[in-house]
């Protein structure tokens, strides 16, 4: 007799709260420089002139 494996999927909004959660844990006792800095370093993971807006 087979056994068969079951792969436990996460759905999307599964996936959105634990990023909701992660970053949440990260940022929780920032000031207001700290999390300006956080989320500028984060907006630089994502340059424009790699992923141009309107590009068809």
């Amino acid at each position: 007799m087979k056994t068969t494996k079951e792969k436990k999927e996460t759905s999307t909004v599964e996936e959105l709260r634990q990023i909701r959660d992660k970053i949440g844990s990260e940022i929780k006792d920032m000031t207001y420089d700290q999390l300006k800095e956080y989320i500028n370093s984060k907006l630089s993971l994502h340059n424009s002139s790699v992923w141009p807006k309107g590009v068809e």
